[in-house]
């Protein structure tokens, strides 16, 4: 390994540095300042900002966390035999190299394919435009569902996502218009994969009474991973995504919570769970997090028992689920889900993923091996 591994925390933040000032094309100065104004807000100190940055940089290089996996997983409080316990941001990708077939990821990471594969379980209407030969579509579906999601059909980590209100007032062509010109935005050529540069529409869903106990404002979800290993799907550590948010300003991990879920019962499991913190009582509505039943178990576990296993050449997958008034919907499946859920067990899950799914890796995480890895699997499905 080129660098040297230690657990001397000055020695670290001093290795990150000469990683940083030996690549800086990996680490351009944009990276770091992109760090700073998301973070300095919660740590005003920028000395102290930039040795914590350094030291998710050398984490990033040995053990091939993201940023925020250093954060989450409090990697500086761990030594380095906890650490190679981790599936990281980076190195589940060997995993999924070995678990999903690279000629059929289109299926889900197509998030239109996906929908018309898996339709019974998505339980709601969408469309897909990219053209102004879509507009009447786009109009006749606006006329049904005036409250609709919009969703790139070809991009990761909640990029782009948003919700749409269609007043009786608005002028469809503009807003049509509006959206194909995101649609450009979002599709620019910083972008390097290989996509389809449409848009999906989907009628809004609404959840159920019981999951509102938690916040009305705003739907929670639950990633359920399912791992197909000899012709059985395996459900490893559900995880109940608290959002905190009033539905409109506050969104996306900064503003939510994690907890375990029993995946023989759905009974949650722990506290609700964030990076620093974890909490009893949920912030927005004081509803109790941990001894929630979730509603309707065996059925959620039916329908991605089933869904999956219409997918067999994509053994791993990462389910975004909730439960509506309609009973349980797919969100979306990721085909490299990440292994977030590592935060609410307190260790990492590495030993036990592997005794599952029959393939070992050992320590000695190369960061250039692995976005090798992803860029040939970039390039084979162009």
């Amino acid at each position: 390994m080129k660098y040297k591994i230690t657990e001397d925390s000055e020695e670290i933040k001093k290795i990150g540095y000469q990683i940083m000032a030996e690549n800086p094309v990996r680490y351009p100065d944009r990276l770091w300042q992109e760090f700073q104004q998301k973070f300095l807000e919660f740590l005003p100190d920028e000395e102290q900002l930039r040795g914590i940055f350094s030291s998710a940089v050398y984490h990033q290089q040995i053990y091939g966390t993201s940023i925020m996996d250093y954060l989450t997983f409090r990697f500086e409080e761990k030594s380095h035999k906890e650490k190679i316990e981790y599936v990281t941001w980076f190195s589940r990708f060997v995993y999924m190299a070995f678990l999903n077939k690279d000629r059929d990821l289109h299926l889900l990471d197509n998030k239109f394919e996906a929908y018309n594969i898996l339709k019974p379980y998505y339980k709601r209407e969408a469309i897909s435009v990219g053209s102004w030969d879509d507009f009447e579509i786009f109009c006749e579906f606006v006329k049904r569902y005036n409250r609709v999601f919009v969703k790139p059909i070809n991009l990761e980590l909640a990029e782009g996502v948003h919700r749409l209100v269609i007043r009786a007032e608005d002028d469809l062509k503009v807003v049509f218009s509006a959206l194909l010109e995101e649609a450009d935005k979002l599709y620019c050529e910083d972008v390097t994969r290989d996509v389809d540069k449409r848009l999906i529409i989907e009628e809004e869903l609404v959840q159920s009474k019981e999951m509102a106990r938690f916040n009305p404002m705003e739907m929670s979800v639950l990633r359920v991973t399912t791992i197909l290993v000899k012709g059985k799907v395996n459900f490893f550590y559900p995880c109940f995504r608290m959002m905190c948010g009033n539905g409109e300003d506050l969104k996306g991990e900064m503003y939510s919570y994690e907890a375990l879920i029993d995946e023989k019962t759905g009974l949650v499991v722990t506290d609700g769970i964030e990076s620093r913190c974890s909490i009893e009582y949920h912030p927005v509505t004081g509803m109790k997090i941990k001894g929630f039943q979730m509603p309707e178990w065996e059925e959620l576990r039916s329908m991605l028992e089933e869904a999956s296993l219409k997918l067999p050449t994509l053994r791993y997958i990462g389910w975004d689920v909730a439960h509506t008034d309609r009973g349980w919907c797919i969100i979306e499946g990721n085909t490299n889900g990440e292994f977030f859920f590592q935060m609410c067990v307190g260790r990492g899950v590495k030993k036990e993923f592997e005794d599952m799914i029959g393939f070992h890796t050992p320590f000695g995480f190369m960061l250039e091996e692995v976005e090798q890895l992803v860029d040939n699997r970039k390039n084979r499905r162009k």
